[in-house]
């Protein structure tokens, strides 16, 4: 029985910390599938204004723009 790709969504501003993440994330759960890698708070707010929600969000704390706890808000 094959599981469904999980579906994750990052939110990393430091471009090498989220090139490692994201090779972490496929070297643990091979059956994943990165929607994509965001870099700010204004950004990640649209992006969950258009699209479904991932099954696992990474989120680097402190962002350039603020805090990532605010995308939420």
């Amino acid at each position: 029985m094959s599981q469904q790709p999980k579906k994750i969504l990052l939110i990393e501003d430091e471009i090498p910390a989220a090139k490692r993440l994201k090779k972490l994330v496929y070297e643990c759960c091979e059956n994943s599938q990165i929607l994509g890698v965001l870099d700010s708070v204004e950004d990640s707010v649209e992006w969950f204004k258009n699209n479904p929600t991932p099954d696992l969000v990474f989120m680097d704390i402190q962002l350039a723009d603020g805090l990532s706890f605010s995308i939420f808000s």
